[in-house]
């Protein structure tokens, strides 16, 4: 196909290369060919074309250097330069059957290299044939030697390798030489052989010997008589035996010499392989020889060929115009055939595509116009398109031809097909005219074939506008559209729109079919907002109905539980079939309940059911199994995606199931997810043995019957909530169960737990003691030796803490000790089996990543029972933490615990309750108690909270702002959102810095015994409070989380004569510390660190509380503030907060309060620790500093600052 595409330039490129037959240079290695081809507007003067032939001279490649490339003029002249001067063959073909190749491949074969003999001679040598190479000159001699030196010698010598040798390179630049016509001599030896050759041309010298018959053989007949001293003995050459072979687009015939007849008998003929050599007179006689020439190169011929060849193939050398019968058929496809003068004249002949035409009657004809090279072909409708841009231009029959930029008569309409499509196009007036598209073109009859104009027009003929693509067409064309005759209608009498939901009658996805009220029943499609009525138009959907428009028609099945929790309480959507409807409510409905053994888990025969039906939940099961996503079912869409029965699938996993009978096999834990997820109920018709009923009902209530009293060993005095909380903790111990009592501060949750271990004692075997553990903080080890000695008399005690300790645990019955003193001797408390472990404070063993967590989870035990009065406080992954010491695998997974339950809401939806919340709720309610004074201690004593503003010194206020300014680069970069590298730890830093200075500047300059030295507004406000609380006869107690602060605080006690206790972070003396502050009535204040003091001691002997200073995380202040606020409190207590206004701390303060709102609805969304909640916005609310001539840096005040979650870094307590 190369050669065909060139084939517009043959007679130009016959021209040019008569005219530069000389100039051109033709090169060749094996088969392919670099052609310089002159050109004035060349660069270099000469194009550079690259052609390849397969098959002797069958083009497979063609290229130019030129900017057309590969179809231009020069690669035409390339081709026809590439045969001889004769016409007769390809030069590479020429010279591979030529006596130059023979000679040099004859010495390469052998392995025989060129000899270096003396100055600018060259020898090769073989016992069959000499040769000699000289050069006469230094200029040619040079030039020689680049010949054989243009490439590495091959190291193996096969006719392959010939090609790639100094050899090869050496044969072919002779060729070349006789080829421009270079005389070769023959000469004969003393037998009269012509075994001797030279030639001499251009300063080159060739000579050459064969030393053997055999060899004369093989190389002689290869000469070329042309361009030798040979004589031919015939100088007329006849054609014979001619045909033409269509299909290869070649002329077939043989050459024979004419030999005429004279007298040689002197002259004895001697053959030499395959030709005749006469000897004396130098003449050869050579046999019939058979061509077979491509039809391109008949006008190469040397004109005594060309002459008898064209006279025999009866060659017209007039160009005809092929013309076609036409015809469309059924398919769209059309049919040629092609003809001279009248339909059916070549049906015998063959084509020659593309410019030739051969007939047995009329002979080799040159035609144009040919659109194929078979006579008849079939285009097919899907080739049209392709097949008129190609050769269209050649179609020249009426009623076919091809019209670029050109319309029929007629004018623009459109119409929607049934599909829903919106097509344009040209109505030709003609009711009987097939108009069919072809892409690009468009067929109309007796008229041809239309090219669609290419114009920015928004709507042309042929326009195609797919169904979802109209609504945003309509909108952007409306202008030209209203010019389009009944396009736009008046607006329909549409009273309402309404969605019908169907399923698919094949497949999984829904059908929404629209339902047109008030319409009647005319045909309508629905496009977005637009409504098309057939032959009426399009028109807008009235604005109130505009809500569905723009659902889409199908919804495939990976979308449809999507869709439909979207739109199942839409008011316009229906469902005819309740199988699609959403449900609104899930229940678990028990027909049978089964143990085999009491220890046996539960067997549950469950039905599911739901507001719209009941089902087996052995369908949901199988469902599950078979890899569904859902199910339509008589209860409704089943979404098993969602959280039931992604937790029915474990019983599949785990193998707890048996969907032939619709049951499961659940343990406790299995029925409290159950009846979290969708409430399980029992009915009248519930098969069950009574003993298993009441085993379900005590574990659907948490709850067992009140404990005989005579189990206890003394009178514990526990207030009615005490006694419930046992009562639980019992529930628990009895299904060998565990739990965290999470009762608020100072409502006595040791009591709880202690209570629980003397029940468990006492209604122990004497030869099954139990054995118990607790941990605690090392501040409350007192407390819980001392409660256990009261009220577990014969119990033995052993506290396994401190530097005597034994090297191993004693056998007592319960054993005592720190967390601290468990992390280092862990290893210990792993080889006994505990029956209850009291983990107090759990809070402690939050951090999953933390050692003490780790080893708390590995510590044996039949119930673990966690006691704190903050459960959360950070966040709910902490909380979860806790719930995994003591419930080992009975949360999902972190990532899945966080996808469901730790979802982040913005400011806006403070009043927005995540729904996951009460599933959270739900799964942990028969694991944690938590009860608060205000609902179980009413007659606890007030608790009043008041704010004392402060206001910065004069001093104070300049060491605020240069610490600000100074941090002014990385405020400058919290400004700006994008900004990635802003450095947290550095914000933070500074907000303690800030938090310091408002203190007292002498706690920023880590300088307390030199405090007289600086000016605070809050310590002025602070002795003002205290004195006046001092007078009143009150009891004080301080909290700071600055230690040098805490340093001021006592110095100026110790000053003005006031005695007073004080626990710090390393006290040692906590016990005494308290004792002197509760007992002795000289001791008036309380000083303590706001974490050292803030767990497991009491302070209820003070009634007023300062907090000098905030900190960050209100759960850890709560726990401080209830040391004082809790049961023996007698007196209301009084609580001041300081905070410095106009400052940071003003600013956390009302982030405080209004993120601890949000806490108290939002669980699931936030931490109590403030830093790690506060976001840019926050961060630059609070270093906003307001002065008293002008507003804050931030447009927003503190209270309407943003509260989106960002995570923060918790500074450093200073220390």
């Amino acid at each position: 196909m190369v050669l065909e595409a060139l084939a517009i330039f043959r007679q130009d490129a016959m021209q040019h290369l008569l005219k530069h037959r000389k100039e051109i240079v033709v090169d060749f290695c094996e088969d392919s060919y670099t052609i310089r081809i002159p050109d004035e507007e060349a660069p270099e003067g000469y194009w550079l074309s690259t052609l390849k032939l397969q098959d002797i001279d069958r083009l497979t490649f063609a290229s130019c250097s030129c900017p057309d490339g590969e179809c231009c003029l020069h690669l035409m002249t390339a081709y026809f330069a590439v045969y001889d001067a004769l016409g007769l063959h390809p030069l590479h073909d020429k010279f591979r059957h030529s006596f130059w190749y023979a000679v040099f491949s004859h010495f390469f074969l052998d392995s025989i290299p060129l000899q270096a003999q003396g100055e600018m001679v060259y020898t090769l040598e073989s016992p069959h044939i000499t040769l000699t190479i000289e050069c006469l000159s230094e200029e040619v001699f040079q030039d020689w030697l680049r010949t054989i030196h243009a490439s590495e010698e091959p190291t193996v010598f096969t006719n392959k390798t010939f090609l790639k040798s100094a050899l090869y390179r050496t044969a072919k630049k002779f060729f070349f030489l006789n080829e421009e016509g270079a005389e070769l001599t023959i000469g004969e030896n003393s037998q009269g052989f012509p075994s001797h050759f030279s030639l001499q041309w251009q300063g080159l010298v060739f000579k050459a010997e064969i030393l053997d018959f055999p060899t004369l053989e093989d190389i002689f007949p290869k000469l070329e008589l042309a361009h030798t001293s040979l004589e031919n003995v015939s100088h007329d050459i006849s054609i014979t035996n001619v045909t033409v072979c269509a299909e290869e687009a070649k002329v077939n015939f043989t050459l024979s010499p004419v030999i005429h007849k004279k007298d040689r008998e002197n002259h004895p003929k001697t053959r030499i392989g395959s030709v005749e050599y006469v000897a004396k007179t130098h003449e050869m006689i050579t046999g019939p020889k058979a061509i077979a020439l491509p039809i391109y190169a008949i006008p190469l011929l040397a004109d005594k060929f060309k002459d008898q060849l064209l006279s025999l193939l009866c060659y017209d050398s007039l160009e005809y115009r092929l013309r076609y019968d036409i015809r469309l058929l059924r398919d769209a496809s059309f049919s040629f055939s092609a003809y001279l003068v009248t339909p059916g004249d070549l049906d015998n002949g063959s084509l020659i595509y593309p410019n030739y035409c051969y007939s047995p009657t009329k002979g080799l004809m040159q035609v144009v116009g040919m659109l194929s090279p078979k006579q008849a072909f079939i285009v097919k409708s899907e080739q049209v398109e392709d097949f008129l841009n190609e050769r269209g231009h050649l179609i020249q029959e009426p009623g076919f031809q091809t019209f670029i930029n050109e319309r029929p008569e007629g004018h623009l309409t459109y119409n929607v097909t049934e599909q829903g499509v919106l097509l344009f196009h040209y109505d030709v007036g003609d009711p009987s005219s097939t108009e069919i598209r072809f892409g690009t073109w468009t067929y109309y009859t007796n008229q041809g074939f239309f090219l669609e104009k290419k114009n920015d027009l928004p709507i042309q003929d042929g326009l195609i506008v797919e169904p979802q693509d109209i609504p945003a067409f309509i909108v952007k064309n409306d202008a030209a559209l209203r010019r389009l005759p009944n396009f736009f209608s008046s607006p329909p009498n549409l009273k309402d729109l309404l969605i019908e939901v169907h399923r698919q009658s094949r497949g999984k996805g829904l059908d929404l079919k629209p339902i047109l009220v008030g319409l009647g029943e005319s045909r309508c499609w629905l496009f977005g907002v637009f409504l098309y009525r057939e032959d009426i138009g399009f028109s807008l959907i009235p604005t109130p109905l505009q809500g569905l428009c723009f659902l889409p028609r199908v919804i495939p099945p990976e979308n449809v539980p999507q869709f439909l929790t979207q739109y199942a309480q839409h008011e316009r959507i229906l469902f005819p079939n309740p199988q699609t409807r959403p449900p609104e409510s899930y229940e678990l409905v028990i027909q049978s309940i089964h143990r085999p053994h009491p220890a046996s888990p539960l067997h549950l025969q469950l039905e599911l059911k739901t507001n719209l039906g009941s089902v087996p939940i052995g369908i949901a099961l199988q469902g599950l199994k078979s890899k569904h996503t859902f199910l339509f079912t008589q209860a409704g869409f089943l979404d098993l995606k969602q959280n039931l029965f992604q937790f029915l699938k474990q019983f599949l996993s785990t193998q707890k199931c048996v969907i032939a009978e619709n049951t499961v096999i659940a343990n406790i834990t299995d029925v409290f997810k159950l009846d979290a997820l969708a409430p399980l109920s029992v009915t009248d018709d519930t098969i069950a043995n009574p003993e298993d009923l009441q085993f379900f009902s005590q574990l659907k209530a948490a709850c067992l019957p009140p404990i005989p009293q005579n189990l206890f060993s003394s009178d514990h005095q526990l207030r009615p909530y005490q006694n419930s909380g046992l009562l639980w903790m019992w529930f628990l111990y009895n299904h060998r169960l565990s739990g965290l009592l999470c009762d608020e501060m100072g409502l006595g949750k040791t009591h709880q737990a202690t209570a629980l271990l003397d029940i468990v004692f006492q209604s122990s075997q004497p030869s099954a003691r139990p054995k118990f553990l607790i941990v605690c903080p090392t501040s409350v080890l007192p407390h819980w030796e001392h409660i256990l000695s009261n009220h577990l008399p014969g119990v033995s005690i052993f506290s396994f803490h401190g530097p005597n300790k034994p090297s191993e645990l004693p056998p007592a019955d319960i054993l005592l000790t720190s967390y601290g003193t468990l992390r280092q001797n862990y290893d210990k408390f792993y080889k006994i089996a505990f029956t209850i472990v009291v983990f107090d404070e759990i809070h402690m063993a939050k951090n999953k990543s933390s050692q003490i967590h780790k080893i708390l989870c590995r510590i044996d035990a039949q119930m673990k029972l966690g006691l704190t009065g903050t459960p959360i406080e950070n966040n709910l992954l902490e909380f979860k933490g806790l719930l995994d010491i003591i419930l080992p695998n009975y949360l999902p997974s972190d990532a899945l615990f966080k996808k469901l339950f730790t979802k982040r809401c913005s400011s806006e939806e403070l009043e927005e309750i995540i729904p996951s919340q009460d599933l959270l709720l739900k799964l942990t309610r028969p694991f944690i108690l938590r009860r608060t004074k205000k609902l179980v201690l009413p007659e606890l004593p007030d608790k009043v909270e008041s704010i004392i503003a402060c206001s910065l010194s004069p001093d104070q206020e300049k060491l605020y702002m240069a610490t600000l300014q100074r941090e002014k680069s990385h405020i400058q970069k919290l400004e700006t959102p994008e900004e990635p590298a802003t450095n947290f730890l550095h914000i933070f830093a500074l907000l303690n810095h800030l938090k310091q200075i408002c203190d007292h500047p002498a706690v920023f300059f880590k300088d307390p015994d030199q405090y007289k030295n600086y000016e605070s507004g809050k310590w002025n406000a602070f002795v003002k409070l205290l004195k006046e609380s001092l007078n009143a006869g009150y009891k004080v107690v301080v909290f700071s989380q600055y230690i040098h602060m805490i340093r001021i605080i006592t110095l100026y006690l110790e000053e003005i004569g006031i005695k007073y206790a004080s626990i710090q972070g390393k006290s040692l003396n906590r016990k005494e510390e308290i004792e002197t502050f509760t007992t002795d009535p000289n001791c008036q204040v309380f000083v303590g660190s706001l974490l050292a003091a803030g767990t497991g001691i009491n302070l209820t002997a003070g009634n007023v509380v300062i907090m000098y200073d905030r900190w960050w995380n209100p759960a850890k202040e709560n726990q401080a503030l209830d040391r004082v606020h809790r049961i023996g409190q007698k007196n209301t207590v009084f609580i001041y907060k300081l905070i410095t206004e106009d400052t940071l701390e003003e600013r956390i303060h009302y982030l405080i309060e209004k993120k601890i709102r949000l806490l108290d609805k939002v669980i699931a969304s936030q931490d109590s620790n403030i830093l790690h909640m506060l976001n840019r916005e926050d961060l630059l609310t609070i270093l906003s500093y307001k002065d008293e001539h002008g507003t804050s840096d931030s447009e927003e005040s503190p209270v309407d600052a943003p509260v989106e979650d960002d995570t923060g870094v918790l500074p450093p307590e200073d220390s």
